[in-house]
């Protein structure tokens, strides 16, 4: 029977137990320490790939990147007229310019045909965008109109004997215009002297409180002749007098004299155009009052 201590060993003993303990270390944590090593090599790979390949990588996605997906389109632009024309008369082409696809230039091809006479017949159609309407609005002439406006004066010419002319009408002659009654003769006359004249019968219209179906009695039976129309020097007059025209207000006034001081006086009524605040609306309705 083993008698002594259990634990005593020799030392070759003690030996080949800390060589097992060693080897048994390096089995378990080998593999591990290997992996690891592994990781850093591929991180490693990963850090010095070159630019170019990976912008190469990048292009060859098969899913385009998140800047890409939600860059937003570019914005429609809308082509600006820059001179009178008639809607009737575009083209597809030019509808198309002007912001429309192709579809709604064809359907806005078939109002044409028909006939559009206004600008409010104009913005009704549903097919035209509100900003291609807004952009063409100032500079659209009807010939429809036109003709109507002729015809209208031929006739009145015709029977120049009983039209009463607003420019130089007594109130008393105003007041014999049927459809006309003292308020709206004395509202003529004030506005007649405000603006200096009036050069179209559609400028009863602008008078205070003057209804549409007033109009349409009296169109008829009044004339203006514009040979008696008193014009502004917009080379002479001040702010002030500027000012004073009912198609005029201080700001636009205030920069005609401005541009007159820096331009060293007009050479043309049509430089005021040049002013930002003077749109061509305004130009147009102005003009025929203004000289040099």
């Amino acid at each position: 029977m083993f008698q002594g201590n259990p634990f005593d060993m020799s030392i070759r003993h003690q030996r080949g137990v800390w060589v097992l303990l060693i080897a048994s270390i390096l089995i378990i944590f080998a593999p591990r320490f290997f992996l690891l090593l592994e990781k850093e090599e591929e991180v490693s790979e990963l850090i010095l790939i070159p630019v170019e390949k990976k912008a190469n990588w990048e292009n060859t996605r098969k899913y385009p990147s998140w800047k890409t997906r939600y860059k937003k389109k570019d914005k429609k632009t809308f082509k600006k007229p820059t001179e009178l024309f008639d809607p009737n008369d575009l083209s597809k082409e030019e509808w198309i310019q002007y912001g429309l696809s192709e579809k709604q230039a064809s359907i806005v091809l078939q109002f044409a045909k028909r006939g559009i006479h206004s600008n409010d017949e104009l913005q009704k159609i549903k097919f035209i965008p509100k900003e291609t309407f807004e952009n063409m609005k100032q500079f659209t002439r009807y010939s429809s109109l036109e003709k109507a406006e002729v015809k209208r004066d031929t006739k009145a010419v015709s029977n120049s004997y009983a039209l009463v002319n607003v420019n130089n009408a007594t109130e008393q002659d105003l007041m014999n215009i049927k459809g006309l009654g003292p308020f709206f003769a004395r509202q003529i006359i004030k506005y007649q002297q405000q603006l200096g004249g009036f050069v179209r019968k559609e400028q009863l219209l602008e008078v205070w409180k003057m209804t549409p179906e007033i109009y349409a009695q009296i169109q008829d039976k009044i004339s203006c002749e514009s040979s008696v129309i008193k014009q502004l020097s917009i080379n002479q007059a001040s702010a002030e007098e500027l000012q004073a025209h009912p198609y005029l207000n201080w700001n636009q006034a205030n920069s005609i004299v401005k541009m007159r001081m820096q331009k060293g006086g007009f050479k043309s009524i049509d430089e005021i155009r040049q002013s930002v605040i003077i749109d061509q609306e305004t130009f147009e309705k102005v003009r025929p009052y203004l000289s040099l």
